[in-house]
């Protein structure tokens, strides 16, 4: 599994896009062809099925269209998206970061469910396609959950995990 996180949306980084269709801003090519240089030449592309993670993996593979995911699509933020981190109330951020695993935006999911969505998905892909290289260009909250899997992490310590922009 080699897992990628899409380049930058387009526009104020401060806004939850959660599952948003921003494009993705591929201005940053040196940093877009030292991460295709690295990654296996022979692997099967994935992405989640969100505009901005297709355009990075189209960048990352020289075009090749990847096989859309949705279950690698990042956390619904529901009433969230659209809105500032810094702008929504905070009684209701207290509660979301302390308890980041179950907590979840209005007509959201938590990252509890992400992490089962992501989680089935992984296991399914894995036996499909076991001895092959899977790249995948998702989101940082499918990584993380991706990773409290592979890792046997509480749930509540994937909020730790810094996952940048076109990082690997």
């Amino acid at each position: 599994w080699w897992w990628i996180r899409h380049a930058p949306y387009i526009g104020d980084q401060g806004i939850i896009h959660g599952q948003d269709n921003v494009e993705a801003d591929l201005s940053d090519t040196g940093a877009i062809e030292r991460l295709g240089k690295i990654l296996p030449n022979k692997g099967l592309w994935f992405s989640s099925n969100i505009r901005r993670t297709i355009e990075t993996a189209k960048a990352l593979s020289g075009g090749i269209k990847p096989i859309e995911i949705p279950e690698f699509a990042e956390q619904s933020f529901g009433q969230w998206n659209g809105n500032k981190w810094k702008e929504l109330p905070k009684i209701e951020m207290d509660g979301f970061w302390k308890n980041y695993a179950d907590q979840k935006a209005p007509d959201g999911e938590s990252f509890r469910d992400l992490l089962e969505r992501v989680g089935s998905k992984i296991r399914s892909m894995s036996a499909e396609n076991a001895g092959q290289d899977l790249i995948v260009v998702a989101h940082a909250g499918t990584i993380r959950a991706a990773l409290a899997l592979a890792l046997d992490l509480p749930l509540n310590s994937a909020l730790y995990m810094s996952v940048s922009n076109l990082s690997l």
